[in-house]
């Protein structure tokens, strides 16, 4: 079933046409025939007008701070239009506003989709905008959000979502850029699929692989983040900044192909920073670059040209003044968004960390095993265990009294001891965490004639091999898992660890699914969010997610719904499974002896920078994995642990498949 959120009628936010007073624009006005330069301050527009030589003084524009939600506004840009009286101001997820030096403020962008994430109250919020692009004349802007491109040709007043044909259905757009002038041109940077260039306005697009760095770094097959993008002084060339300190190249759509700007220290991959060139932007054949770091770059686009003199102030401010998002000069604009990082919900839980667990069978913990398993602990200066108590057919090994669970036919079946079990691995100092399978459950499957499984097209509930999923975007489904936590928490356990919080994958482009419970404009990833949010609301002990080791380095969220950044904002761990054995296309392969190592450690490093602030506690392989190709030895867990260390990661679980 689908539904809408109500609108409510009068609300600014609901995309209607509200008008405000523009207070405090200061005595000075924009002047078009000069310099600009834009800074954003919460949502406080601050503007500097100057001319060559002249000393930059700053004036306010307070306008949207009268708006609803403004304390949490975050201003991406500011687009002089050519009118020299008006300003188009691209927020993170409030939306687009035209802002009149002569008094008014509106709120454009009719056709962005809205956030769909519980609880459900409309308050005119869109999906977060993780790029923008705009022409030079204003009329023509793209909006990337998770996993789509929007396109407006009235200058941001209307949008529609581009069809793209040519790009894979489950690729991840983080960044593109418009052609300045010409209208079929535009670039769309992806995860780790290299770049998309589109001649007829994002209706088809092609694939630029060559020349992208990547993993394994010979040959490819995990290209680097292409961060931000920008066309150079023709139709021909183009800049990428790339992620993890993968610097900044030059590419040729012509050539179909990029290569490296010889730019000393902007390339630390793979052992130093894993900063984002966040912005790139040619003014006077200069390539001026932000990133998240704070730190800004001035390169020379095309080292066989001359470049005309950047005014003084310009340079200064830029290099200098926190805070900048927009620079206009000479009829070119340049912006440099704030790095996208989804706005946590509460700090993690200081008692989740410091963890060191080892997964184990229930069995492991009872008569004389019981013993054993503590002196393993001790030896290995183990503090934490994880226990399987809701397996993977949706069996729940706990008593069980809520009626929301006992209605389900079989899902209770507790484990012998298990509340004494639990309560003697916390009296002998065990941090104990309660794994629990949460949407691939049999039981729950099969409740009410498969009402809340998921459905192949013909309306059937939808079966992958031995795998039976049900549907992540139902809310009974959500109220179930999150009653099943609430057992484990009245049980003892100090903490949740939700596995198989995703969809069921699937290969290739066609998609055999159907989701009777999903909203209108409602994602995968906004789905796991909502369940994870209400989650919180409803449980009072830590909340950990288990994650593929892939979805916590690269973003592919519509894929299977695991988004990294978006999940994290509502727990305090990620337990992504960083198995090297498991790691597909010669993933580190050249690194040769030190793969196993290096495997751990860029993936720690990777996992960081996308999680956000929630407390990074990766699974790590404790097993031989068929037929032992890995050369799985005694040092293979001392190159994992030696990974962890040099990323900075302390806590970890050792997992085995015997165990």
């Amino acid at each position: 079933m689908n539904r809408t959120p109500r609108v409510r009628p009068g609300i600014f936010f609901a995309f209607a046409m509200s008008v405000v007073i523009l207070s405090g624009c200061g005595r000075g006005g924009l002047d078009l025939r000069g310099h600009t330069v834009f800074v954003a301050e919460g949502a406080v527009i601050r503007y500097a007008s100057f001319r060559e030589g002249a000393t930059p003084r700053f004036h306010s524009i307070r306008a949207m701070k009268g708006l609803p939600d403004s304390e949490r506004i975050e201003i991406l840009d500011v687009f002089p239009l050519p009118s020299g009286k008006d300003l188009m101001v691209v927020t993170r997820s409030h939306g687009i506003f035209e802002l009149s030096t002569g008094g008014g403020c509106r709120r454009i962008d009719r056709g962005l989709p809205p956030e769909v994430i519980y609880p459900f109250r409309d308050r005119g919020i869109t999906k977060p905008v993780r790029a923008h692009s705009i022409s030079q004349d204003g009329k023509r802007v793209a909006i990337v959000v998770p996993s789509a491109l929007y396109l407006s040709r009235d200058g941001g007043h209307t949008f529609r979502r581009s069809h793209l044909d040519g790009v894979k259905r489950s690729t991840e757009l983080l960044s593109v850029a418009l052609h300045p002038v010409n209208e079929g041109l535009v670039l769309i940077g992806t995860a780790s699929n290299g770049i998309y260039y589109s001649r007829d306005g994002g209706a088809t697009a092609r694939l630029i692989k060559a020349g992208m760095p990547g993993e394994p770094v010979r040959s490819p097959n995990f290209i680097e983040e292409a961060r931000s993008l920008c066309f150079g002084d023709n139709e021909d060339t183009f800049y990428v900044g790339l992620g993890n300190g993968g610097g900044i190249y030059r590419g040729s759509l012509s050539g179909g192909s990029v290569a490296r700007m010889d730019a000393p220290g902007t390339v630390t991959y793979p052992d130093g920073d894993f900063y984002r060139v966040t912005g790139v932007n040619i003014l006077g054949g200069r390539l001026m670059a932000g990133t998240n770091r704070n730190r800004r770059m001035i390169l020379e686009a095309s080292p066989s040209k001359a470049s005309a003199p950047l005014d003084r102030s310009i340079r200064e401010l830029f290099m200098e003044r926190d805070g900048i998002i927009a620079i206009y000069s000479g009829g070119t604009h340049c912006s440099f968004p704030p790095d996208y990082q989804p706005r946590r919900e509460f700090k993690p839980d200081r008692r989740a960390l410091g963890k060191r667990a080892l997964y184990i069978s229930y069995s492991f913990t009872q008569k004389d095993n019981y013993a054993r398993l503590i002196g393993l602990l001790r030896h290995l200066d183990f503090n934490a265990v994880v226990i399987n108590l809701k397996d993977d057919y949706g069996t729940i090994r706990v008593p069980v009294d809520d009626p929301v669970i006992t209605r389900v036919p079989g899902s209770v079946n507790p484990y012998v001891n298990v509340l004494q079990t639990i309560r003697r691995l916390k009296k002998d100092g065990i941090y104990v965490i309660a794994r629990q399978v949460c949407f691939q459950d049999e039981k729950l499957y099969a409740y009410k004639n498969g009402a809340y499984a998921v459905k192949n097209l013909s309306g059937a509930p939808y079966r992958k091999g031995p795998e039976k999923w049900v549907d992540a975007f139902s809310e009974f489904v959500w109220d179930y898992n999150i009653a099943v936590a609430r057992e484990f928490e009245k049980a003892g356990v100090d903490e949740i660890q939700f596995d198989y919080i995703r969809f069921p994958d699937i290969r290739g482009e066609r998609d055999g699914r159907r989701f009777d419970f999903r909203r209108t404009h409602q994602t995968m990833r906004e789905a796991l969010a909502s369940f994870l949010k209400k989650a919180r609301e409803g449980v009072r002990i830590p909340l950990s997610i288990d994650l593929f080791g892939f979805n916590a380095i690269y973003q592919w969220g519509e894929w299977i719904g695991q988004d990294v950044s978006e999940l994290s904002r509502y727990v305090d761990v990620i337990s992504p499974m960083f198995y090297p054995s498991h790691y597909t296309g010669g993933y580190a392969a050249g690194y040769g002896a030190e793969r196993v190592f290096y495997t751990i450690f860029l993936s720690c490093k990777r996992a960081l920078e996308l999680c956000g602030g929630a407390h990074l506690r990766p699974y790590i392989q404790a097993f031989y994995y068929r037929d032992n190709e890995d050369n799985y030895c005694v040092d293979y867990i001392g190159w994992e642990l030696e990974g962890l260390k040099r990323a900075g990661c302390g806590d970890y679980i050792f997992w085995n498949d015997l165990s």
